[in-house]
C-alpha cells in the first residue's frame, strides 16, 4: 500500500478553510466584500461573543437566485471570472470562489438572498457536507448571511482567538478600511446588541476621512491627484505634525482600472513597496520613528498588477515595482513640498538666490567671526490667513508657524543657549537656532547636488578615518552617493576610510564624527538602501553637522540672518531628521496662562 493518500473533503475542506478564514473578522472581510461586488449601498453587520458565536452580514445589493445560492457554495464556483485571462483584469473585491465554502467549513451558514424581481427570498443552508436550498422566506431585496458557531468543528483553531472585545477590534478596523474605500456605501457595526461603529452613507472620501479621523484632522489633511506611466494616484496626506509612533494608520488600496478610468471598489493590501513609497515621500519631514497619517490609492492598468497571490486577497505584487515607487515618491515628495512651500504673505515675490545669498553671509560669518548686513523687513506686515485646520473640503496651509514670514518677526532675545524668542504678530514665536539652520543648509545642500554637485574642497592630505567593519561595507557600498555630496573616499584597509574631499560647508569640522555618522546612518536602514534616500540621508547628515549647535551664543546680526533665510527654502517647518523648527502660542494663549 501506497503512503501517499487524498485527503477525504472534510479536511480538504478545513485545510482551505485555514488559509482564509482566521478569525471572525475573516469572515466579515469575505462576506462584506461579496456585499460590495453585489453594488450594496447599506451593509450591517452583527456579532455576539466577538463573532464567535453568530455573525450576520445583511446587504441591500443584488441578491442572487436559487440556482446560484446554492452552486456559490462550490469549490471555485464565481460569477468574477471566466477564463485565466480575466484575472489580469479583475474589477472586484472577491473572485477566487472559496470564501463561501471556506466559512460553511468552519461553521454553519444560513442565507437568505432575494433579488428585486423576484416574489420571494430564498434560504441556503450550508456546513462542512455542503449545501441545500431550506425553502422561501419573506425578506427585502439583497443578502443576509449568518455564520452561527465559528471552528465549532476544529475547537483547536478557536484556543488562538483572543477575547471579544479584541475580536471586535479586528472587525472595526476591516470595516473602517472598507468604509473608507468605499464612501457612498453605509456600514453599521454592532456587538451584542450595541451599536459600536455607524458611517452613513457620503458623497467624497474626504467626508468619509471626517467620520473616520474627526473632521479637524480629516480638513488639515492634504488632498493629491498625480497621474503618470498609465497609473493614477490618489492620496490624502496629514501633515507630518500629525506624525505616530507606528505605521497603523497608513493605509493603501490598490486598483485596476476599469473601461471608465477607475476600479469599481479600491482594495486594501499590505505592501510593502507601497508603504516605503510614502515613508519616502514623507523624508526629512518626520523623525526617525515616526509615521505618517495617509490615505493612499492607486489604480494601474490590468496587467500591472497581480492581484492573485494571497489566498485572503491582502497582497499584491507590481510587475514594475520601481517605477511604481518612483511615482509614488515623486507625487507625495513634490506636493507636500508644495503644501508646505512659504506662501508669499508679505506680497513679494520670493528671491531664492537673494536669500541663498543671505545663507552664505551667515556661513561667513560663522567661519570669520564678522557681523553680517543687517536686512530690513516690514515688520508691521499683515500676515496671511493660515490655519492648523480648514473648513471640511476647504484646504488650509498645512502647517506655518510663522504666517508673515521669519524675517517679519521681531527678536527678543536667546533663551537656554539654543532658541530664539521671536514676537510676531499676535503671537509668539520660538524657534530651535540648530533645526532652523539645519534646514537652510539641507537644503543649500540639496540645490548643489541637483546642479551638479556639492561644493567640496580636497584634502591636502588624505585622511583615514578609524570605522567599523560594518560602517565600512556600509560606506562602500555607496561610494558614488558619497561622491556627489563631497565626501570623496575609499576603504582603506579592513578598518579605516580614506577621505580625499569635504564639502565646503564643513571646513574646519570633526571629520571622523562625520563619516561616522554618515555610516551609521546608512546603516540604519540597511546599506543597499535607494541611492535616492541615501543621498538624502548623507545630505541630513552633514547639514547637521555643519549648522550652529545648540549651546552656541548668536548676535543679532546672526540671528537676523538665519530668519531671512528660512524665509527661502522650499520648507521651513521642519529639520531634514523631521524635528520641528518653531513652535508658537498665540496671544489668546499667553493671555489665557493669566487667566485674562
Amino acid at each position: 500500500m501506497g503512503t501517499i493518500a487524498i485527503l477525504p473533503p472534510e479536511v480538504q475542506g478545513q485545510i482551505a478553510a485555514g488559509e482564509v478564514v482566521e478569525r471572525p473578522a475573516s469572515v466579515v472581510k469575505e462576506l462584506v466584500e461579496n456585499a460590495l461586488d453585489a453594488g450594496a449601498t447599506q451593509i450591517d453587520v452583527s456579532l455576539r461573543q466577538g463573532g464567535v458565536e453568530w455573525i450576520s452580514v445583511r446587504d441591500n445589493g443584488a441578491g442572487m437566485s436559487p440556482e446560484d445560492a446554492v452552486l456559490a457554495f462550490a469549490r471555485h464556483a464565481t460569477s468574477k471570472l471566466a477564463s485565466a485571462e480575466d484575472l489580469e483584469a479583475v474589477q472586484t473585491l472577491g473572485f477566487r470562489g472559496e470564501a463561501l465554502p471556506s466559512i460553511a467549513a468552519a461553521g454553519t451558514v444560513r442565507l437568505v438572498t432575494r433579488q428585486r424581481d423576484a416574489a420571494c427570498a430564498m434560504v441556503v443552508e450550508a456546513d462542512a457536507h455542503g449545501a441545500r436550498l431550506a425553502g422561501p422566506a419573506a425578506s427585502p431585496a439583497g443578502t443576509t448571511v449568518e455564520v452561527r458557531d465559528l471552528f465549532a468543528t476544529t475547537p483547536a483553531r478557536r484556543k488562538f482567538l483572543r477575547t471579544a472585545a479584541t475580536e471586535v477590534g479586528h472587525v472595526v478596523d476591516l470595516l473602517t478600511r472598507l468604509a473608507v474605500a468605499c464612501p457612498t456605501t453605509g456600514f453599521r457595526l454592532d456587538h451584542d446588541g450595541r451599536e459600536v461603529l455607524g458611517y452613513p452613507p457620503v458623497r467624497s472620501t474626504r467626508q468619509r476621512l471626517a467620520q473616520v479621523l474627526g473632521a479637524d484632522r480629516a480638513g488639515a489633511m492634504i488632498e493629491l491627484e498625480s497621474r503618470g506611466q498609465g497609473m493614477t494616484v490618489q492620496a490624502f496626506l496629514a501633515p507630518p505634525r500629525e506624525s505616530l509612533a507606528t505605521a497603523r494608520l497608513v493605509w493603501t488600496f490598490v486598483g485596476l482600472a476599469g473601461p471608465e478610468g477607475r476600479s469599481a471598489v479600491p482594495r486594501w493590501v499590505r505592501d510593502r513597496l507601497l508603504l516605503r513609497a510614502v515613508l519616502d515621500g514623507y523624508e526629512s519631514l518626520l523623525m526617525r520613528g515616526r509615521y505618517p497619517v495617509a490615505m493612499l490609492f492607486l489604480t494601474a492598468p490590468p496587467g500591472a498588477i497581480d492581484v492573485n497571490v494571497h489566498p485572503a486577497k491582502l497582497e499584491v505584487r507590481f510587475r514594475q515595482p520601481a517605477a511604481v515607487h518612483q511615482l509614488l515618491v515623486s507625487a507625495v515628495r513634490g506636493r507636500l513640498a508644495s503644501a508646505l512651500k512659504p506662501s508669499d504673505v508679505l506680497g513679494q515675490p520670493t528671491a531664492p538666490a537673494e536669500r541663498l545669498g543671505v545663507a552664505e553671509t551667515l556661513a561667513t560669518y560663522e567661519s570669520a567671526g564678522a557681523s553680517p548686513p543687517s536686512v530690513a523687513t516690514d515688520a508691521g506686515a499683515a500676515p496671511g490667513a493660515l490655519g492648523l485646520a480648514g473648513e471640511l473640503g476647504v484646504q488650509s496651509a498645512l502647517w506655518q508657524p510663522a504666517p508673515e514670514g521669519y524675517a517679519a518677526l521681531r527678536f527678543i532675545g536667546q533663551v537656554f543657549e539654543g532658541y530664539l524668542l521671536c514676537e510676531g504678530r499676535s503671537r509668539l514665536v520660538l524657534i530651535d537656532q540648530h533645526a532652523a539652520h539645519e534646514r537652510v543648509r539641507f537644503e543649500r545642500l540639496r540645490r548643489e547636488h541637483v546642479r551638479g554637485g556639492v561644493a567640496r574642497d580636497a584634502l591636502l592630505v588624505p585622511e583615514a578615518i578609524t570605522v567599523s567593519r560594518a560602517e565600512l561595507a556600509a560606506l562602500e557600498e555607496q561610494l558614488s552617493t558619497l561622491a556627489a555630496a563631497g565626501l570623496e573616499g575609499e576603504p582603506f584597509g579592513a578598518d579605516s576610510f580614506l577621505l580625499r574631499t569635504v564639502p565646503r560647508l564643513l571646513r574646519g569640522h570633526d571629520l571622523g564624527a562625520v563619516i561616522r555618522a554618515v555610516a551609521a546612518e546608512l546603516l540604519e536602514d540597511g546599506a543597499s538602501r535607494a541611492a535616492e534616500r541615501a543621498m538624502e540621508a548623507v545630505l541630513a547628515t552633514l547639514a547637521c553637522h555643519s549648522a550652529v549647535r545648540v549651546g552656541q551664543t548668536l548676535d543679532p546680526g546672526q540671528v537676523r540672518a538665519l530668519l531671512e533665510a528660512m524665509d527661502g527654502v522650499d520648507i521651513n517647518a521642519h529639520c531634514p531628521h523631521g524635528r520641528p523648527v518653531a513652535v508658537e502660542l498665540s496671544r489668546g494663549q499667553v493671555e489665557a496662562l493669566f487667566a485674562r
